[in-house]
């Protein structure tokens, strides 16, 4: 089957559509990589049938399926009935050569699910969008303590989220019997991670991941990979069912959140009134853009019927923000949003530069080597982060091990027999920074 990456046109279309005037090289795949250039017009967008093989032995690679320059056009502007229309006469033409439709099945019913997402597309007001390296994105979150901890793995591929709530830790790990993600939710007891329960009743078949729990305990935002969706990641949103002791079936949160590309990481601040989520959609290799909206207590849909087409295309694809209608209330909101974001930077900037976070006692806490007054509390402390970053390391490939290879007994066993070591040395160093950066001149 033809699966090269074509996407140049698509690029053309929108160059220079976005609010901050953003540069689109090309559409990205699910690993941020570049898409090349066709050899044909008559090619798949996202990428190479090698590409997709490869990615397949990590986790299933789902995509858009748009072998053909009009309509996938169409498509990436939203423009589904036209695109339908489109794939109807190429239909027509392939049965009247007997050829076989199988490339063009799955894009009827792509356009139906495209044209049935604008029929329900959010009033979200945007108040700001900045465009930052994917491997940086979570910077772009200026989250209060109460909200908890983002955290991104090494590879850039899965977020973990720690919440103030008994210290739980919600974490995206491979289920033991498939590649697909599942969150399993750890809880932190003193210094130990206790492995509990994968959640359950998300109803979702596909990789799951980007999760973030509300202070309530019960509103529950994360991102999965399904045949459901869109293509690629898409946001879902779901509640905790206290009597059944699950969440309910998750629902995908539609337009603008979602595109056919990667639409991530949904946090919302209730306290500050404002969201805010990730997408690569219109972006080049290796860069996302993270949207800041006011979130509607309860979804407010924009009239299919009365709106005019163009405008709603641009409400659900945020191919143009500047370009999105505001009526002197959602103006007056947006600018009001506006300030608190100013404020908010200013206090997430000071907090970028907390390096570490090093309690010496109840009433001190050192962020920066340069907190410490005693130089040799400064070296100690640079071999305890060394100590520490390694410790996570360590405990990482385990847990690796344990899951993808369980008979690498000897492996396992050393690290089981290192980990324990590495710990009462963190501890020793933690006890000797302590003594020496207290203790009296």
């Amino acid at each position: 089957m033809k699966r090269l990456v074509t996407v140049l046109i698509v690029c053309m279309l929108f160059a220079g559509a976005h609010a901050h005037h953003l540069r689109m090289d090309s559409l990205v795949n699910v690993f941020g990589t570049s898409a090349k250039k066709p050899a044909t017009a008559k090619q798949a967008v996202f990428a190479t049938a090698a590409d997709s093989a490869k990615a397949s032995k990590i986790f299933p690679y789902l995509q858009p399926i748009s072998s053909y320059e009009e309509v996938n056009n169409d498509i990436m502007s939203f423009h589904f009935s036209k695109a339908d229309a489109a794939v109807q006469k190429l239909m027509a033409t392939a049965k009247r050569k007997r050829q076989s439709t199988a490339d063009l099945d799955p894009l009827v019913s792509l356009c139906q699910k495209g044209e049935n997402g604008l029929r329900g597309v959010d009033k979200v007001i945007i108040v700001d969008s900045v465009v930052v390296d994917k491997k940086d994105f979570l910077k772009a979150y200026p989250i209060s303590d109460e909200l908890g901890t983002l955290t991104l793995s090494d590879r850039g591929d899965v977020v973990q989220y720690q919440t103030q709530m008994s210290g739980m830790m919600l974490r995206p790990v491979k289920a033991s019997d498939t590649n697909r993600l599942h969150i399993v939710r750890y809880y932190q007891e003193g210094e130990k991670l206790t492995e509990g329960e994968a959640f359950e009743g998300l109803g979702i078949e596909g990789d799951v991941n980007y999760p973030f729990l509300m202070p309530d305990g019960q509103t529950f935002y994360f991102a999965a990979r399904s045949k459901d969706g869109y293509g690629n990641y898409d946001l879902y949103a779901t509640r905790y069912d206290s009597d059944s002791k699950k969440f309910y079936q998750a629902e995908n949160m539609g337009f603008p959140y979602n595109s056919f590309a990667n639409d991530y990481m949904l946090v919302v601040d209730e306290a500050a009134n404002l969201g805010w989520f990730a997408s690569d959609r219109y972006q080049p290799a290796g860069k996302v853009c993270v949207y800041t909206f006011i979130p509607n207590e309860s979804r407010r849909t924009i009239d299919y019927e009365s709106t005019d087409l163009d405008e709603l295309c641009v409400a659900a694809s945020l191919r143009s923000i500047a370009a999105m209608p505001l009526t002197d209330e959602q103006k007056k909101a947006k600018a009001d949003a506006a300030k608190r974001i100013a404020r908010m930077s200013v206090t997430h900037s000071a907090m970028q530069y907390k390096e570490f976070e090093f309690i010496l006692n109840d009433a001190k806490t050192c962020y920066t080597l340069s907190d410490f007054k005693s130089a040799k509390a400064q070296k100690q402390c640079q071999e305890w982060l060394q100590k520490s970053k390694d410790l996570a390391k360590l405990s990482e490939q385990l847990q690796h091990l344990r899951e993808t290879s369980p008979s690498s007994t000897q492996q396992i066993l050393k690290l089981e027999k290192r980990i324990p070591e590495l710990q009462e040395e963190v501890h020793a160093l933690e006890k000797s920074i302590r003594a020496i950066e207290l203790s009296k001149p």
